[in-house]
C-alpha cells in the first residue's frame, strides 16, 4: 500500500533530514513516498489543483505562510488528513486545535519518536483504506470505497475504475488489482475485466451482468470458478 506525505519547512536542511527519517520506517505492506514543499503556498496550490495527502508534516513558523494558517486552508479542502506540526515552541498548541492538528513534534526532532507517530498513524490508515481502493493520477490521488465499485476495465496500460460516481482511469496492471483486491470479493472474470461479486445481478453463458445495467464479457475458462465464488459470496452474505 503507497502513501504519499507531505513535507513542508522553509528550511531544506529540515526537509531532508526529516525525508531520511521517513525513508527508514520499514513495515509490511506500507510504502512511502515524501513530496517536499518549501513553503505553504506551494501545498496549498496542490489542494487546489485536486491533489491529496495521506499525512502532511508542518513547519509552524514558515513564511510567507505559518504552519497553522497552511493548515487552516489546507482544511477547506481535506478535513481528516493527519497533520504534524513541529516547531521549536508549544506556544501556538491552542490554534492546533483550531485546524485539528494531530500532534505536535518539538525541535529538535526525536528521531524514534518521530517516526513512531508516523508508523501509528500509516498503521490506523491502513485498517481504514482496506475498504477503499486507492490511486493515483495526473490529477492527484483519489480514494474509491470498494463497496461502490462496480468493476475494473483494462485497456492496455490504463485502467479505468467504474464506481457509483462515474468511471475514472489510472495506469496500472489489471493483475495487480486482482491480487490486492483478492480478498474483498473482487473476481477476475475476463482479460479485460474484474468484478466485484457485490454488483453482480446474473452470470449468463459468456457475459456478466451487473446491477448498474452494463453488460460485461465472461470468459469461458473463469465461468465456473465465478459461479462458485458467486454461490459462496450469496451464502456468506444473506
Amino acid at each position: 500500500m503507497m502513501f504519499y506525505i507531505a513535507l513542508c519547512d522553509d528550511e531544506w536542511p529540515v526537509v531532508e533530514l526529516l525525508t531520511g527519517y521517513l525513508a527508514e520506517i520499514k513495515s509490511p505492506g506500507l510504502q512511502l513516498e515524501s513530496v517536499p514543499f518549501l513553503n505553504g503556498r506551494e501545498l496549498v496550490r496542490q489542494y487546489e489543483r485536486g491533489h491529496k495527502f495521506d499525512i502532511i508534516i508542518l513547519d509552524m513558523l514558515m513564511k510567507p505562510l505559518n504552519g497553522i494558517e497552511t493548515a487552516r486552508q489546507i482544511r477547506q479542502y481535506d478535513t481528516e488528513v493527519p497533520i504534524l506540526i513541529v516547531t521549536g515552541t508549544v506556544e501556538y498548541a491552542m490554534d492546533g486545535y483550531q485546524v485539528n492538528a494531530y500532534r505536535y513534534i518539538l525541535k529538535p526532532v526525536d528521531k524514534a519518536y518521530f517516526q513512531e507517530e508516523v508508523r501509528t498513524i500509516l498503521t490506523s490508515i491502513a485498517r481504514v483504506q482496506n475498504k477503499y481502493f486507492s490511486f493515483t493520477n495526473e490529477k492527484g490521488l483519489f480514494k474509491v470505497k470498494t463497496t461502490d465499485i462496480y468493476y475494473f476495465e483494462s485497456n492496455m496500460r490504463t485502467l479505468s475504475v467504474c464506481h457509483q460516481g462515474g468511471k475514472t482511469d489510472f495506469t496500472g496492471k489489471i493483475s495487480d488489482v486482482e491480487e490486492a483486491l483478492a480478498e474483498q470479493d473482487f473476481v477476475r472474470i475476463h482479460k479485460s475485466y474484474v468484478v466485484n461479486l457485490k454488483h453482480i445481478r446474473n452470470i449468463f453463458k459468456d457475459t456478466v451482468t451487473l446491477e448498474n445495467g452494463e453488460e460485461l464479457p465472461l470468459s469461458r475458462h473463469r465461468s465456473k470458478e465465478l459461479r462458485q465464488q458467486f454461490l459462496t459470496y450469496m451464502k456468506d452474505n444473506i
